[in-house]
């Protein structure tokens, strides 16, 4: 043998020493794929003879490993000798064995007669694979918690962009607007502001400790009170990326500090009428005395006696009545006593009728009172005032006429009497309703004292009920005296 064939013979023989002592399965392809030679690495990893593979093809032979992946990769590579590089995760070794994590790498030999693939186990790249996997799962349960906490928040929290344009909005702040989330997300956030022209100035005081007080408005029209607060959301150099918006619905503070004030003025109120009572009853007594002398001078056939006799009964009536309400001021229940309180109704009605002969010609009267309510311990004097005056405010609401519903329903639950009284009038707009029943608070044009409902208001609160009033789903108002009854019929 020459000296240039022992070079040549030492030249590839310590090739492949080179390709076996390197810790990388390489496998050497020609042209059309088959396996012309293969290291002792691979055999590792694939678990398999070099003897029994070299000569197939490739996508033949590792035909489970070609089908995890590397399919596409290796074509082009074969058809196109465009090289690739990629990991594969989780893969099973072609022959037998557990799943592995490697990198495959595939390149044309320079002399384009065949083409080299290299296959690499990462046991570092498997451990970081279950470690990135186990940081996910724990950043989606941190996330859902979070969003979970969020949405189960009291309070409306949204946040929009730097233009003001509402990218998020939790389940509290979507069911009080009354949005749909997807009509809700990508609009400005004045959509949400009674007063749009004012936002950037509520803003920018939005932007202190205390807040700002503001008026939402809900998809259907309706609006709300509430305080609103507003923080950059920055990130790690102190860049704003977006605006957060935390507002708290104020509504029922609002309505807590409205019977507050409510109760302050009945206060002020009761005070009043007892003096006013006092005052009154004086004068009272002597008309009512003067005309009992008068009755006893008169004979009996005198003309003008009818008319006294009025005068005498009109103020024994007014002189009960004040008593009434002074006892009910001092001491509400010293007057209780058992109430039939169908024929107080029943009274009430006949009374307005009678004093309202004019007006109700014009009005139909439906009555859906029960024929055996339950009796009730009260002042049946001062309930009958309290039926006469919301059905007066009923007949004065429909100047041209309409309709009045009286109904009664118990409640054997709650041991309670709704006294119900529906009309088709002119209706309380929204902004009055909740002042409706402060003293000297009127609604009619017609002179009056605006002193009705309060005292209503006044009389059902000492007898342990209460009164709601709401627009009627057409028109017109309802209100609904409720009354306790600890009697056997309710209880029943």
């Amino acid at each position: 043998m020459d000296t240039n064939a022992k070079q040549l013979k030492a030249k590839i023989a310590f090739l492949e020493d080179v390709l076996e002592g390197i810790p990388i399965g390489i496998i050497i392809l020609d042209p059309e794929g088959r396996v012309l030679m293969m290291n002792q690495w691979q055999e590792r990893i694939s678990k398999v003879n070099r003897g029994q593979v070299i000569g197939s093809f490739f996508h033949e032979t590792w035909k489970r490993l070609f089908d995890q992946g590397v399919y596409h990769s290796y074509w082009d590579l074969i058809k196109k000798n465009e090289p690739y590089d990629m990991i594969l995760h989780e893969v099973y070794p072609q022959f037998f064995g557990q799943r592995i994590t490697a990198i495959a790498r595939g390149v044309p030999l320079s002399s384009k007669n065949g083409f080299v693939l290299l296959h690499e186990i990462s046991e570092a790249m498997k451990r970081d694979k279950r470690g990135l996997e186990k940081l996910a799962e724990q950043l989606a349960e941190s996330t859902n918690f979070l969003e979970n906490l969020i949405d189960s928040s009291p309070n409306i929290v949204i946040t929009t962009d730097q233009d003001y344009m509402i990218k998020s909005a939790n389940n509290t702040g979507v069911n009080i607007f009354g949005y749909i989330k997807g009509n809700f997300i990508g609009k400005h956030i004045s959509l949400l502001f009674l007063d749009d022209t004012e936002l950037d100035r509520y803003m920018a005081m939005a932007l202190g400790e205390t807040g700002v007080e503001v008026w939402c408005k809900k998809e259907d029209g309706n609006v709300f009170p509430a305080k609103m607060k507003l923080r950059d959301i920055k990130d790690k150099t102190g860049e704003i990326q977006a605006k957060l918006f935390i507002l708290a619905d104020l509504t029922k503070e609002k309505e807590m500090e409205a019977k507050l004030v409510l109760s302050e003025k009945h206060a002020i109120y009761s005070e009043l009428m007892a003096g006013v009572a006092h005052q009154i009853n004086n004068p009272l007594v002597g008309v009512f005395n003067f005309s009992l002398l008068l009755l006893e001078k008169m004979d009996p056939d005198d003309s003008n006696r009818e008319l006294v006799e009025t005068i005498s009964q009109a103020a024994q009536e007014c002189r009960k009545m004040i008593a009434s309400m002074t006892k009910s001021i001092s001491a509400p229940q010293s007057t209780f006593h058992e109430v039939n309180l169908k024929e107080t109704l029943e009274s009430a009605i006949e009374l307005v009728w009678r004093d309202e002969r004019d007006a109700v010609t014009k009005i139909a009267l439906r009555k859906k009172i029960q024929d055996t309510l339950p009796e009730i311990r009260g002042d049946s004097l001062q309930l009958l005032q309290v039926f006469r005056n919301i059905l007066t405010n009923s007949i004065q609401a429909m100047p041209d006429g309409g309709e009045l519903e009286i109904s009664t329903r118990v409640d054997p639950e709650r041991q309670e009497i709704n006294v119900h009284f529906s009309d088709t009038g002119t209706g309380i707009s929204k902004q009055n309703l909740s002042r409706i029943f402060e003293p000297f608070f009127s609604t009619k044009n017609k002179p009056g004292t605006g002193l009705g409902l309060s005292f209503a208001f006044q009389v059902v609160k000492a007898h342990d009920g209460r009164i709601e009033v709401g627009a009627h789903h057409e028109r017109g108002t309802i209100f609904t005296v409720i009354l306790r009854s600890d009697s056997k019929e309710t209880k029943s």
